[in-house]
């Protein structure tokens, strides 16, 4: 895979060399492990990637780090430092050491302050700037491996979810079920995963976690769920009914329901995120909900369960083919109820591939005490 890696970085430094930065500098989160291949996720012990526009890269780790965990980056050379060592005064002769302190050097948006201000009084002329969008710009757009990788996430969760269902009955708690799904994601597989359940009145908390309410008779049953594969990420939520849902209910879930689908029919290349947002958006305003539909349309994922694009109003950057993100409308009215139908898409030349394929449609289980 370090191919794979190294392309990437190649892309993302011809994109800062265009915006006038001469380095890259990464510390551990998605980024490091998506441009290296070493992946490692933050720590109080310094480790970086620093990275030239055309020049030898190297890692910056603790010697609980020389061997980079067994993986095989691209990145060859590795200055180790020791615990009674000062880590940033090591990263600072690394940048000297490459020409670079008097260069423009980029980071991530997520890079530790703490360290980034100690570089900054160390080397004052270093202008570190902000290499966000230059390096989600990249990550965007899948490739086809990355792709097959959260399709597998995807059918994963879809299957979980639906042993899930299976096993609704009264009384069941919010966290049993939890439980129920986050064992099934691992016993086919997945690496880790999140099961977000919640009963009746309590699907109104859009970021509710799971507890000890027992489903009843006539609750709407939401779940928001997700795993990984090889690092990449689903998420999918369904809502169903426990019991025959009442008039109001099957009303509010058919709005939801058309504006997935009336957003998923509209993406295509080219088109704005805004606008995919206002496509969902107005079939709910329309309906008589829209004050209850409360967050964007839908934000990208890969790596992250929430990176670019964001579909949100504002947000005119426009879809291209390999660009995968959610799609999640929903109507949340506090003491009641909470509907949400969201699906894990990627954008193709043709349209639109729904990479989670649960059914959508209206659904309710029958009583099972």
């Amino acid at each position: 895979m370090s191919e794979f890696h190294k392309e990437k970085a190649d892309r993302a430094l011809e994109e800062l060399k265009e915006g006038g930065a001469n380095a890259l500098l990464l510390f551990p989160g998605a980024d490091i492990g998506y441009y290296t291949g070493f992946a490692i996720g933050p720590s109080e012990r310094l480790s970086a990637a620093l990275i030239p526009v055309g020049g030898e890269a190297v890692f910056v780790v603790n010697e609980l780090e020389r061997e980079l965990r067994g993986q095989k980056p691209w990145i060859k050379e590795v200055d180790v430092w020791l615990e009674h060592e000062d880590s940033v005064e090591i990263l600072a002769a690394n940048i000297e050491r490459l020409g670079l302190e008097s260069s423009v050097i980029g980071l991530a948006e997520d890079a530790p302050w703490g360290w980034v201000n100690r570089l900054k009084e160390r080397l004052p002329t270093v202008h570190f700037v902000d290499a966000t969008a230059f390096l989600g710009r990249v990550r965007m757009v899948k490739s086809q491996q990355e792709l097959d990788w959260m399709r597998m996430a995807c059918a994963l969760t879809d299957r979980a979810l639906e042993v899930g269902f299976e096993q609704l009955h009264t009384g069941m708690t919010e966290r049993e079920l939890a439980g129920v799904i986050s064992a099934e994601l691992r016993r086919n597989g997945g690496e880790g995963g999140f099961a977000g359940v919640l009963f009746g009145e309590r699907a109104a908390l859009p970021h509710g976690r799971p507890s000890d309410r027992p489903l009843q008779q006539g609750d709407c049953v939401l779940i928001d769920m997700g795993t990984k594969i090889r690092g990449y990420t689903s998420d999918l939520t369904r809502t169903v009914f426990y019991g025959e849902p009442t008039k109001r209910q099957k009303e509010i879930y058919e709005l939801v329901h058309d504006a997935n689908k009336a957003a998923c029919d509209a993406i295509r290349p080219g088109v704005a995120c805004e606008d995919l947002d206002s496509v969902a958006r107005k079939i709910i305003e329309d309906g008589g909900y829209g004050e209850y539909f409360i967050h964007r349309l839908g934000h990208g994922i890969g790596l992250q369960g929430h990176e670019r694009p964001y579909i949100v109003k504002n947000n005119k950057l426009e879809l291209e083919p390999g660009m995968t993100f959610t799609i999640e409308p929903g109507i949340y009215i506090v003491g009641e109820i909470g509907v949400r139908v969201e699906d894990t898409v990627v954008c193709t030349t043709g349209g639109c591939e729904r990479l989670t394929r649960l059914g959508r449609e209206l659904t309710s289980y029958p009583i099972r005490d």
